[in-house]
């Protein structure tokens, strides 16, 4: 056939026509309708099938209208080519239209993904044809479908929640991490695509030469060199990053463990973490026994959980760096043990354990409300305040959508603080108010019928009972700061700020104040309302010691929020205090604390305040350790405080803290123990001095010191949320005294 006939072909101009129309179609949804991973991916999708049913209606319609059965295969290629070409075009239009930030990054995830896709469909299309005639149409589309298929079981039965596949190029795991590189593993993964499409050509080649004695040993030749790369890229997928086993990951990077009655956990060998390893186990511990009883139900299955040693070895592994992962098919959970007792760790077990009643396939619900509100209703979070509080001052604030709209896949359009929060706050309803034996047949099947009830009539009484609940004065401001983030559906270039901050993010920890900078104000050029940009950016300058730079920046911004002005005035009387104006900070710091602020800055505040107000070595050594983030000149500065004021009580809590957020307990207590002794300033720094205190003598085996600290601690203590984590520590050491 020639070039033209193919052209004008029915196949290629009804795939011409399709590729125009559904490229068109992705360009009206948010985040995937500008050039981009996601754009890419879904494009490779139709643009593969397109290939297949192109190349293979070809070479089937050549083999009945010619003699002759040569393949013009060119023809066929550049004919599918015209398919990347529009949809590359269409993309890059509408990424011009749209002002969007991806377009260098995207148009190398198009190159890598539809790209590599189409050759490989192109090359199969072709085979199939060839052999199998009209019939051939139909098995390209079948082994399409198959091989995207192979990628689905892979999810469901494998340790990774990302794969890589010659289809859709990459599934990269959850939604909330917002960057994705284009990585040397994506790379080589699509370079054994095109290995595959070129093996394909040359078995076709090689087999059609046969029957007319044309085969030259450099056929044979290249078939065995092209097999042999593809085979070594197979055998080192682990090592590559492509895919992981279990066995993999607890042979090579988590191989150390511990066994308990309910639990195996793995651990990296010689990490901080695999030294507290029975601390670790007594916390899962802990929390099953909790969710147990709150779910009723038998939990018998051991549950493993795989403590990885940082963010970039869980990302590697499982897909997830910012995201903690619970896998309730294989009753598994993927995270990382920071701080003792871990905040995150109640939430995931319940997805674990809540696969009891979870559907038959995949163990959790249909409605995605439904799976994440259970885990926040049981776990129930907040030192300070509670879900019910947060869901009430969210719909004061007029952000909060209607209730059965984020209990689907609309679940995740919104604001993950919002939907996790609403649906935390309206599953704890319905539970309390209904019962939990309604509640998991809700989870189970999707709908409300257990409740006699519609979604609406129910979210209409859970509005009313929070119109019951009374909100702090402080909540407000918080909430305005912490809920008006927008999702990454509504957020502008979410794909190129997340890569750049989380470069500015690992040169600020590496101490490369320049490049963080750097990093902070490109990301700041597509989105200048990202006030946390904003504060990192002026803490670069800050801990760099560039104090005016960090002060004119605090002040020239603009936040929507009052905390996150309040933020930004911190930055600003820091600087004036490492610059020599005291008495400029002192008044700004004092301004500050009659604001609405979260406990850890009112905490920095006040110790700021009190060493101004103590002046000569106290003030200066004070000073000197908020200037840094150095923990080894942190602690000398400290220790030079106590040596010379032994009686300044923060000193110690500092110092105490600082060991305590290492997990060494016992050097912790013994500062934390003087801090109390001596009296701190405030009552902030009092009760958060008893609490840190209270987990050390825990984590120390002394449960019967922990109670004592902890009942002291709930005696004084005057909000309600943190009450109830007292009383969690105290029922946690009574339990663990008599286990």
């Amino acid at each position: 056939m020639t070039f033209e006939k193919i052209f004008l072909s029915k196949s290629v101009l009804i795939s011409l026509a399709l590729t125009i129309i559904l490229s068109i179609c992705l360009t009206f949804f948010p985040l995937i309708g500008a050039l981009g991973f996601e754009y890419a991916a879904i494009s490779a999708l139709y643009l593969s099938i397109f290939s297949v049913f192109i190349s293979a209606a070809v070479i089937s319609k050549n083999r009945i209208t010619s003699r002759k059965r040569d393949i013009n295969i060119g023809s066929i290629f550049f004919a599918t080519s015209l398919l990347l070409a529009l949809a590359f075009i269409v993309g890059l239009i509408s990424s011009f239209i749209k002002g969007d930030c991806f377009i260098k990054e995207g148009a190398i995830f198009f190159l890598l993904i539809p790209t590599v896709s189409v050759f490989f469909c192109t090359s199969l299309g072709i085979v199939c044809g060839y052999f199998f005639g009209r019939k051939g149409i139909f098995l390209g589309l079948i082994l399409v479908i198959f091989i995207t298929g192979y990628a689905l079981w892979k999810l469901y039965h494998g340790i990774s929640i990302f794969v890589y596949n010659p289809i859709f190029g990459f599934f990269p795991g959850p939604i909330y991490d917002a960057a994705i590189p284009i990585t040397l593993t994506l790379i080589i993964s699509r370079i054994s695509v095109v290995l595959w499409g070129i093996l394909l050509l040359l078995a076709l080649r090689f087999l059609s030469g046969l029957s007319k004695s044309l085969v030259r040993s450099w056929d044979l030749i290249f078939i065995v060199l092209v097999g042999i790369s593809i085979i070594v890229i197979a055998v080192n997928e682990a090592k590559i990053g492509i895919s992981y086993t279990r066995d993999y990951v607890t042979n090579k990077i988590l191989s150390d463990s511990i066994e308990t009655e309910n639990f195996i956990i793995y651990f990296a060998p010689g990490s901080p973490e695999s030294k507290m390893k029975e601390l670790i186990a007594s916390d899962h511990e802990w929390r099953y026994k909790q969710i147990k009883e709150d779910l009723d139900i038998e939990g018998t299955e051991k549950t493993i959980s795989y403590i990885y040693p940082d963010i970039e070895t869980r990302k590697m592994v499982t897909g997830a760096g910012e995201t903690t992962i619970a896998n309730p098919i294989h009753n598994e959970i993927h995270m990382l043990y920071s701080s003792f007792p871990n905040p995150i760790l109640k939430h995931e077990l319940v997805h674990v354990m809540s696969a009891e009643f979870g559907n038959d396939l995949l163990k959790i619900s249909p409605k995605i409300g439904l799976l994440e509100g259970i885990a926040v209703a049981v776990d129930w979070p907040g030192q300070r305040f509670t879900p019910h509080q947060w869901s009430k001052a969210i719909i004061d604030m007029e952000l909060a959508p209607p209730i059965e709209s984020i209990l689907g896949l609309g679940f995740w359009y919104y604001s993950s603080d919002i939907s996790y929060t609403l649906m935390g706050s309206f599953s704890r309803y319905l539970i309390d108010t209904y019962g939990i034996e309604n509640y998991k047949i809700a989870y189970k099947t999707g709908n409300f019928s257990a409740y006699d009830k519609s979604v609406n009539e129910l979210g209409q009484g859970w509005l009313d009972y929070l119109e019951t609940i009374e909100l702090p004065e402080d909540i407000v401001s918080i909430a305005e700061a912490r809920f008006t983030r927008p999702g990454i559906f509504q957020a502008t270039c979410p794909r190129k700020v997340a890569l750049l901050k989380n470069k500015g993010f690992e040169h600020f920890n590496d101490d490369n104040y320049y490049k963080a900078r750097q990093r902070f104000s490109d990301a700041l050029s597509y989105n200048p309302s990202d006030i946390q940009i904003t504060r990192w950016l002026a803490y670069a300058h800050y801990y760099d010691g560039n104090y005016e730079r960090a002060s004119q920046i605090a002040s020239t911004s603009a936040p929507k929020s009052q905390l996150q002005q309040n933020f930004l005035e911190n930055i600003k009387g820091s600087s004036n205090w490492q610059m020599g104006s005291s008495d400029m900070a002192h008044e700004i710091f004092e301004t500050l604390l009659k604001e609405d602020l979260t406990q850890s800055l009112r905490r920095e505040l006040e110790i700021k305040t009190s060493a101004i107000s103590q002046g000569g070595l106290v003030d200066e050594g004070i000073k000197q350790f908020f200037s840094t983030t150095d923990n080894l000149k942190q602690v000398s500065y400290l220790q030079n405080i106590i040596d010379n004021s032994p009686n300044y009580a923060p000193a110690y809590y500092l110092m105490g803290r600082l060991y305590f957020n290492e997990a060494e307990y016992e050097k912790a207590a013994e500062y934390l123990i003087n801090a109390n002794l001596f009296g701190l300033p405030t009552k902030t720094l009092r009760n958060e001095n008893l609490r840190i205190l209270g987990i050390s003598q825990y984590a120390l085996g002394q449960y019967d010191q922990a109670i004592v600290t902890f009942n002291y601690l709930l005696a004084i203590e005057e909000n309600d949320q943190a009450k109830l984590s007292t009383r969690d520590f105290i029922e946690r050491s009574t339990w663990k005294k008599h286990n």
